[in-house]
């Protein structure tokens, strides 16, 4: 099998264009975050909250994106799949 090595700029999410945030912002909605409360609801169970990327602010948004080393095309599509680390 024959490649080709290419080269893809990738950004950071605080790098990217507004519309490319609310690309991302956009795709990632549907996508909830649970965390339990630490209270339990009547039947003893543990109450766990939703939120959602785009609730988020903006520091949070970044912070969560820094800490997963998610890297970004200019639309603000996720490329860092494509990184080929190692050679491998």
């Amino acid at each position: 099998m024959m490649s080709k090595l290419i080269t893809i700029r990738a950004y950071k999410f605080a790098e990217l264009s507004d519309k490319a945030k609310d690309r991302f912002v956009n795709e990632m909605w549907d996508m909830p975050f649970g965390a339990e409360t630490g209270e339990h609801d009547a039947d003893g169970n543990m109450i766990t909250k939703y939120d959602y990327f785009g609730e988020w602010d903006l520091e949070e948004q970044i912070d969560y994106c820094e800490s997963n080393n998610y890297l970004f095309n200019k639309y603000g599509e996720l490329v860092g799949h494509l990184e080929d680390v190692n050679g491998e």
